[in-house]
């Protein structure tokens, strides 16, 4: 039940910060600190949802 709760509140956070990231990019178009951005939010995506959904041990 806590790692569905963790699991949601990061996926949370990681989506958010991607719909700011795609707005900047929107406004103000593709930069450096932009790629880096989505970079971050994918190697963070990917290590929230390979920890939180294998099973327990």
């Amino acid at each position: 039940m806590a790692r569905n709760g963790v699991l949601v509140g990061a996926l949370f956070i990681i989506g958010l910060l991607a719909f700011l990231t795609i707005r900047v990019v929107v406004t103000n178009g593709i930069d450096g600190f932009v790629i880096i951005s989505l970079v971050i939010l994918v190697v963070l995506g990917v290590g929230v949802l390979g920890a939180l959904t294998s099973p327990d041990e």
